[in-house]
């Protein structure tokens, strides 16, 4: 059995490829590609959810296909779908072009988690599925603090980044050649498919809460840095930095395994939506760049990937026989739940403005806080 040291840090690496460079940079790029490629805030978040539609249609079909060809090669499919749509996204000059690139980007996210949640089952025992699973998952983290620095630095604005980040996540294909499982898995019962495991009570609430999660936190993955500009009237250099502490906050996600352990996971899950609704709320009140603003984006940040490492968790759990499969389904509707953010809030926000759109957005995060699943 391999390392699960190595198997956590090429896991790291694929989530921050995938996650933080070719699906949720697009967040800190919007302004930026908005000046060069004019878009209104309805066509925005029509692009937005062309990224979560993609996700949704791999997410469904990568533990199927984990187990027909293999773990290794779903996972090199994900590096290069981030690097191919990264690769058009860079060459873009139309909102049609961009919606294509953040499509097969978008496909890279819906691949890797699935296979790396099949990958943990069969290499990692049991008892160190959790820590593996959520430092793993914390990779969103640090791709998207990659992201703000590579933009920051690099000359040549967003087309150089987008390029650099398609380069990262094609190296990201060596170590999943040499780390990852290349045999499919051996099935030592009768198959079950995963339309079966829909019907488990069990999987029912938990549905829920992800539909529900994905829908509030595409407020800020989806419009944050545009809030900060707009509507906050923040400097490019200052929403980038923000977005950073975001990011840099996220890396908290990987303490979800330990930290539940003490306090449980619907503790964890309660503290992190907390944290997301209170940047809504201070995005909505505020008016002005502040330190409690520094602290709600931290919170933000932090939560978010601590809630889908407890998602991780709790998907895996409901389906113990395949791990993947409940990971897949509740990815799924988190990404499902990001689609309807982003519509709903690109529409509200062009027809009512910021204050209003963010007010919504907030009370549905703290309406969340009552839906945990009883706890084991």
């Amino acid at each position: 059995m391999r390392s699960a040291t190595a198997l956590a840090l090429t896991g790291f690496s694929l989530i921050a490829a995938t996650y933080g460079m070719a699906r949720f940079s697009w967040g800190v790029m919007l302004p930026a590609v908005a000046a060069d490629i004019p878009f209104s805030p309805q066509q925005a978040g029509v692009l937005s959810a062309c990224s979560f539609v993609a996700y949704c249609l791999t997410i469904v079909s990568a533990a199927a296909l984990a187990d027909r060809f293999g773990i290794r090669l779903t996972a090199l499919l994900a590096s290069l779908c981030a690097t191919a749509g990264l690769l058009l996204l860079a060459c873009a000059t139309s909102p049609l072009l961009l919606g294509a690139g953040l499509f097969i980007a978008g496909l890279s996210a819906g691949l890797a988690s699935p296979a790396l949640a099949a990958a943990v089952d069969r290499q990692v025992s049991a008892a160190g599925q959790p820590r593996i699973n959520t430092l793993i998952n914390a990779g969103t983290s640090a791709g998207i603090i990659l992201t703000v620095i590579i933009l920051s630095l690099l000359p040549g604005g967003w087309r150089s980044a987008t390029l650099l980040f398609a380069l990262l996540s094609l190296a990201c294909a060596l170590p999943v050649m040499r780390l990852l499982p290349g045999d499919t898995a051996e099935q030592t019962s009768p198959a079950t498919g995963w339309h079966h495991r829909l019907y488990r009570r069990s999987m029912h609430r938990l549905m829920a809460i992800a539909l529900g999660s994905g829908l509030v936190s595409a407020a800020w993955w989806s419009f944050g840095p545009a809030l900060l500009r707009q509507h906050l009237g923040l400097e490019a250099e200052m929403t980038r930095l923000l977005w950073l502490i975001a990011g840099g906050a996220g890396i908290a996600g990987a303490a979800t395994g330990p930290i539940a352990a003490r306090i449980g996971l619907n503790a964890v899950y309660r503290l992190s939506l907390c944290g997301m609704a209170l940047l809504l709320v201070v995005l909505a009140v505020s008016h002005e760049n502040s330190a409690l603003l520094w602290v709600a984006v931290a919170c933000c940040g932090a939560g978010y990937v601590t809630l889908s490492g407890v998602l991780l968790v709790w998907g895996a759990r409901a389906t113990e026989e395949a791990a993947a499969t409940g990971v897949g389904i509740l990815f799924l509707m988190l990404a499902v739940g990001q689609v309807v953010g982003s519509l709903l809030f690109g529409q509200i926000y062009a027809a009512f403005g910021a204050v209003a759109a963010l007010a919504l957005f907030a009370s549905g995060t703290l309406l969340l806080l009552f839906f945990a699943p009883p706890s084991r």
